[in-house]
């Protein structure tokens, strides 16, 4: 029987790299996100013609400009922002459809950290919750996508060090009949 991983034999699997979004403004979004999270663009392209209709299976369009970049983050992972030309009118998340509902970040003091957001005119959409063993809170960007603040607490340093490890133990113990 095949390993999940024999794909691994020609390359090596390195973890979650970055979460793109679509904004409505590219360059009010950079200075969002760095205003808020102080996160700066890295770099930036502009797709259009042929390019952009080459790639027309995956956006679903033709003749689309599409702007991107991505932006660095205090961790490994990168936000990616899009900016389409036309634009689409934004529809509200339905966390009951399946797909991606929201990027999260890795915080500590949610109370504190929502506090100094909403300070800044941020949108809450929820309370800070505590669910098993984490505070967290969701908010929207200027775009109305979905963000999550989080403070793991004493699973801080496991789940950004060895999360994978952690599931890995947790697959030999509460979670194994998921795997049979």
């Amino acid at each position: 029987m095949a390993s999940p991983l024999d794909f691994l034999k020609k390359g090596r699997l390195h973890g979650l790299n970055h979460v793109g979004v679509t904004v409505n403004d590219f360059e009010a979004a950079v200075k969002w996100y760095s205003e808020m999270f102080d996160w700066h663009l890295m770099n930036e392209m502009t797709i259009e013609g042929e390019q952009a209709n080459s790639l027309a299976a995956l956006y679903g369009e033709e003749d689309l400009k599409i702007r991107l970049g991505f932006m660095g983050t205090q961790s490994e992972a990168l936000l990616e922002l899009f900016e389409f030309q036309p634009k689409s009118e934004p529809q509200r998340t339905v966390w009951t459809r399946p797909g991606y509902t929201h990027a999260a970040i890795s915080v500590t003091n949610v109370p504190a950290v929502k506090a100094e957001l909403e300070a800044r005119g941020v949108e809450f959409v929820t309370d800070v919750q505590f669910t098993n063993g984490a505070h967290w809170a969701f908010f929207l960007d200027p775009d109305g996508n979905l963000i999550e603040i989080i403070d793991y607490h004493a699973l801080r340093l496991p789940m950004k060090f060895f999360p994978n490890l952690v599931g890995k133990i947790l697959k030999k113990m509460q979670f194994g009949a998921y795997y049979i």
